[in-house]
């Protein structure tokens, strides 16, 4: 029998489903270490076994070649004060971050993950690029370090979305619009 592969675990955690009192991740912008701003948040990817967040997942608004791109969650620091994710790599290296296809990651095989995590990694750390040509072990790569700011009130796997439904905030912002439009007279 074949062995299910890890991104079957995988799942999407839309920021407007996570109940905080202290900041709404829905409105949270992402700025790099540069201070430049990198996108929205999106969302997060989270290991639905383990229920570890892996990634955060940022929608670039389109100023540069993907759309969408994820960032280890090790190298994710909230700042609930200004309402930002800041993550601890530049703008320019942010350019060279695999594009993001929930789609596609879903489908992924061990290998494939793992080419998925090589390319992730030296962008994070072109200095220091995180080996993961064997299984990844997220519980002990930096990259993946759990950050103080996740509480376990947002393991809901009752709102985890199957990454083949995720189609990101441009769904919800359409949503949004067409019910602050109100319905349409003909």
């Amino acid at each position: 029998m074949a062995e299910t592969p890890f991104s079957s675990r995988l799942r999407f955690l839309d920021p407007e489903d996570l109940d905080d009192s202290t900041i709404d991740f829905s409105t949270v912008d992402v700025h790099g270490s540069d201070d430049s701003n990198l996108g929205d948040l999106d969302g997060f990817i989270v290991d639905t076994d383990s229920g570890r967040v892996v990634y955060a997942v940022v929608d670039s608004g389109g100023w540069f070649r993907s759309r969408h791109f994820a960032v280890p969650i090790g190298h994710a620091q909230l700042d609930t004060g200004r309402r930002r994710l800041n993550v601890n790599v530049t703008r320019d290296a942010a350019q060279e971050f695999p594009d993001f296809d929930p789609k596609k990651l879903r489908r992924f095989s061990d290998g494939e993950m793992r080419a998925f995590e090589q390319r992730t990694s030296i962008v994070c750390c072109p200095d220091d690029p995180t080996d993961v040509s064997g299984a990844v072990q997220y519980e002990t790569l930096r990259h993946y370090a759990q950050p103080d700011w996740w509480r376990d009130e947002y393991r809901r796997p009752d709102l985890y979305q199957d990454l083949d439904e995720w189609d990101g905030r441009e769904r919800r912002r359409r949503e949004r619009g067409a019910m602050a439009e109100g319905p349409s007279i003909r």
